[in-house]
């Protein structure tokens, strides 16, 4: 009976996802991290590395910061793969593709006024979750998934280098294969016309959230999501029940400011108003409320998002990013 080790099996890893054009040194430095970050999980410290690798730490710092290898390939393999395999994953258990979209703030400890050494493209960023502007690195990311599968697509840092978050979602949108038909889902930042727009040129669906005061045109009158769902009877509203919960929601279909035809729904009434988006006028608002849930869902998965990683270069915090995403999807082979 032969058995087969950890590395070995990273090794075929790499050769069946298209990775095998790293030399000999990024894969061992690669596996050594990956082999790290599942045995032990990842706290973004290069110690941690240096107890489950051969090496000393500052190697893994010097790799990550100065080391030669492509990691521009590196990311579009990974981008390619990941997609590829989550649709066969979608073909076989027939299920839909989704690419969920969210930006989130890791904070640092110091500001770069303070620290004696500064962190490389950290500022002020405004942190939904702790409500106010907190000092940091923004991330970009997109999850691709299907059932309860998710894989890392793009883990980016906002910088003016990369233009706005809009620019940034829709370069991940044009790297779709074509034809690709999935449902990109997003928060009311993202569910704008120049997305709307992408998505259809990629033949992929959009559902989001979206603001309140967006204009929509039932019978030709020009009118806003909220004033509209205010002005309507109690008898406009349906209950819609998905996992338990019933939902009294409101179903308009038509056009919208720079948007010839879409869905749009309306849940609850006044302070507890929210509306979302939907390109598919196919969907049943059963399905569209299901489809909503993965935004929060697939990101949350991946937890390296929620992580104060610790690194100060910019070119660091991209290789650390790519690695994260590899052993995201290095666990599910």
């Amino acid at each position: 009976m032969k058995i087969i080790t950890p590395k070995e099996q990273i090794r075929k890893f790499f050769f069946e996802k298209h990775l095998d054009f790293l030399t000999s040194v990024p894969q061992q430095r690669l596996q050594e991290m990956i082999l790290t970050s599942c045995l032990k999980g990842n706290s973004g410290k290069m110690v941690d590395y240096a107890e489950g690798g051969p090496v000393h730490r500052t190697t893994y710092s010097h790799f990550l910061s100065k080391g030669k290898w492509d990691d521009e390939r590196l990311e579009e393999t990974q981008k390619r793969e990941s997609f590829q395999t989550v649709t066969e994953l979608a073909q076989a258990t027939k299920t839909p593709v989704f690419v969920s979209i969210d930006d989130t703030v890791l904070p640092k400890t110091k500001p770069s006024s303070k620290a004696k050494r500064p962190t490389q493209g950290a500022g002020w960023y405004y942190s939904h979750l702790e409500g106010k502007v907190i000092y940091g690195h923004q991330i970009h990311a997109a999850i691709v998934g299907t059932g309860e599968t998710s894989l890392c697509y793009s883990m980016k840092r906002c910088c003016p280098e990369r233009g706005t978050k809009i620019d940034m979602t829709l370069e991940i949108i044009r790297s779709f294969p074509a034809d690709s038909d999935a449902y990109v889902l997003a928060d009311s930042w993202y569910t704008s016309h120049a997305i709307f727009d992408a998505c259809q040129e990629k033949n992929c669906h959009l559902i989001g959230a979206m603001k309140t005061n967006r204009i929509l045109y039932p019978e030709g009158r020009r009118i806003s999501a909220a004033d509209l769902a205010f002005s309507l009877d109690p008898g406009c509203f349906h209950p819609v029940t998905v996992k338990g919960r019933t939902y009294m929601v409101y179903r308009y279909e038509g056009a919208l400011d720079k948007i010839d035809h879409a869905v749009v729904g309306a849940l609850g009434k006044k302070k507890a108003l929210r509306v979302f988006l939907c390109s598919d006028i196919a969907l049943s608002d059963e399905t569209i409320l299901e489809y909503v849930e993965h935004v929060i869902r697939f990101v949350k998965r991946f937890r390296i998002l929620s992580e104060c990683y610790r690194n100060r270069r910019k070119r660091f915090a991209l290789r650390f990013s790519l690695i994260a995403g590899i052993c995201n999807f290095d666990r599910l082979a």
